[in-house]
């Protein structure tokens, strides 16, 4: 019972005393730092020293005092200050630390080099001691007492000891070889964090005059220790787009046994973005030439396809306005394209690059691999046998459900290129019922438009319409066709034998063959003078011989437009012709002010306008 009675009286007694304490240091920081406020330093000090004997770990009235030694060159007081501290508290390092920052900015370096060594013998084992160091030797260039302490550093803790630090201290102060040589032994020793590094280096090599220093070191370098190395060269040339030095180094990276295929997919990645296709190439290759895990694998499989597809780029004409259904998914044109690899190394490169895909196995990324080279087949190389063979191994090599539409509309352009479009038709009548969606519908009412009897597609078009919203981007395309079947088709046998040679000519372009297409254009045009798909067939002749390069047969077409309801479209593909292809800007100017002057109204008269204001300027 006593021993409790005198606890309680201990408790009471504690709880009085702080509580007494505390309103007393908070109301005399609260005036302390009024007194800053007003000016008055050195009683500042002496509040924030009366407050550290009563609480000597107020941590408010270390931090303030501090500040106030320091920013208000109050030294004197301040090693005053520290060497009291020092006495109570010889373990702590920051006593060490701020006596000889103070001892040094009074002027008293012999002193300050007295404390600091004082310290250092002390807590020789201590590396926040080092760190703390290091900071106030930078913030006052102490080069010769910073190297001093690094050195000492390193042989009690590793030669990368304060490596990184002290070599940013050095860029920064744009001494190169010194932080070159920092940062390399950082590299050698802490490899698993070599990134921090590399984008030091790279940020430093923005400076030229840094440029041979980090070359050279980091070649040094790899002499002795090539795999943890090279790959910061190699890193270093890319960024001076030096990219055939950078793959040979990152080759003899891997040669010295860093065998991280992930980096040289990220790597070869970074070429194709690059538009170094031929470097990115042989990198995909090179992974390629490894027995590796699926995954990375297929990554360059995938990446490989990708920059061959790069490579393909789609034919912009930069037509001054749209001449001919242009977007619509009726008319588009799908080889509208052209590559920057000629047709021999691409058919080479693919024939690899098809054997090393039958060995893969079955993912998403493999059978997106597969689409894009089909793609290719498509496009570029228009071999129709081989890309219906990689579309459907692309469909067998578990697609997502995006990919796999994607797969589905180009067997179907394929099936339709070779002719079979009854094929075509069926393949697409299975995959909707399997997975109705309206891009299958309607590139089954194109196949329908190019391959049977215009009746039966104006009734396929009259039920999309059905279940097809006005907002749906496909309803304008839908309505264009249903216009041009009504306006050139449903009117007298004249105009219904006529358009069955249109039909033919669009079935031949899906096929890549435009000499026939312009054969049935032509048939149409002399043997159904009179019929009112006439001038819709002159303009498709007039865009197909530009297609083409015929210019002056393109321009012929668009000339015979004048009085018809592609007049205007007429006038402006031949100021184009003028303009672009014959080069005449003056002929072109006074096609496109015909625009202007005898057809005010047209929808073209505004983009007409703003286009010879640019043609002005530049002849001006």
């Amino acid at each position: 019972m006593k021993n409790n009675s005198l606890i309680i009286t201990l408790t009471l007694f504690v709880n009085i005393t702080f509580g007494e304490i505390l309103p007393s240091i908070k109301t005399s920081l609260k005036k302390a730092r009024l007194l800053e406020k007003t000016g008055e330093i050195d009683s500042a000090i002496s509040l924030y020293e009366d407050i550290l004997v009563t609480n000597p770990e107020n941590r408010q009235s270390i931090q303030k005092l501090k500040s106030l030694f320091l920013n208000f060159q109050r030294y004197e007081k301040g090693i005053q200050f520290y060497r009291a501290r020092l006495s109570l508290k010889p373990n702590d390092i920051t006593n060490y630390s701020e006596l000889g920052q103070l001892h040094y900015l009074n002027g008293q370096k012999k002193e300050a080099k007295i404390v600091w060594n004082a310290g250092l013998n002390k807590f020789k084992h201590n590396r926040s001691y080092y760190r703390t160091m290091i900071s106030i030797f930078g913030k006052h260039s102490l080069d010769d007492e910073l190297k001093k302490f690094l050195d000492k550093g390193k042989i009690t803790f590793g030669k990368s000891f304060l490596s990184y630090e002290s070599g940013v201290y050095y860029q920064t102060r744009r001494v190169y070889d010194k932080a070159m040589e920092q940062f390399i032994l950082y590299l050698l020793h802490e490899s698993n964090q070599n990134g921090i590094i590399e984008r030091r280096i790279l940020l430093m090599s923005d400076e030229d005059e840094a440029l041979e220093i980090i070359e050279n070191q980091l070649i040094e370098a790899s002499k002795n220790d090539p795999a943890k190395t090279l790959n910061v060269l190699s890193e270093f040339y890319f960024k001076q787009q030096d990219y055939k030095k950078s793959f040979i180094t990152k080759e003899q990276w891997t040669t010295a046994g860093k065998k991280d295929f992930n980096e040289w997919i990220r790597f070869a990645n970074d070429l194709r973005k690059e538009g170094q296709y031929r470097y990115s190439i042989d990198a995909y290759n090179f992974i390629l030439s490894h027995k590796l895990n699926p995954n990375i694998t297929s990554k360059a499989l995938l990446g490989l396809a990708n920059t061959f597809e790069d490579q393909i780029i789609p034919a912009d004409d930069n037509h001054l306005i749209p001449y001919f259904f242009d977007h619509s998914i009726f008319f588009e044109d799908p080889f509208g394209v052209y590559t920057s690899i000629s047709s021999d190394h691409l058919k080479s490169s693919l024939a690899v690059y098809d054997s090393l895909l039958v060995s893969a196995n079955k993912s998403p990324l493999i059978a997106e691999a597969y689409f894009r080279i089909g793609n290719i087949q498509y496009k570029i190389l228009q071999d129709f046998d081989q890309a219906y063979y990689l579309f459907n191994k692309a469909l067998n090599n578990r697609p997502n459900n995006i990919l796999r539409l994607k797969i589905v509309l180009r067997i179907s352009d394929v099936l339709l290129a070779l002719g079979k479009g009854e094929e075509a038709i069926g393949f697409l009548q299975r995959e909707f019922n399997r997975n109705p969606h309206t891009l299958i519908e309607q590139k089954s009412i194109l196949i329908l438009f190019l391959t049977k009897d215009p009746d039966s597609t104006i009734q396929n078009v009259e039920t999309a319409f059905l279940s097809l919203s006005p907002l749906d981007p496909s309803f304008n395309d839908l309505m264009e066709l249903k216009n041009i079947l009504t306006k050139y088709y449903n009117n007298n046998e004249i105009d219904k034998s006529a358009f069955q040679y249109f039909q033919k000519s669009e079935f031949y372009l899906r096929q890549k063959k435009i000499g026939d297409a312009i054969k049935e254009l032509d048939y149409l045009h002399q043997e159904y003078p009179t019929a009112k798909i006439v001038s819709l067939i002159k303009l498709r002749l007039a865009l197909l011989h530009y297609r083409l390069r015929t210019y002056d047969k393109a321009l012929q077409f668009a000339l015979s437009l004048n009085g018809t309801e592609f007049n205007d479209e007429g006038i402006i593909l031949a100021g184009q012709i003028y303009e672009l292809k014959l080069h005449s800007p003056e002929k072109a100017l006074e096609q496109y002010m015909k625009i202007l002057n005898e057809f005010p109204s047209s929808i073209y008269t505004e983009p007409v306008r703003y286009h010879i204001r640019k043609l002005q300027q530049i002849e001006s």
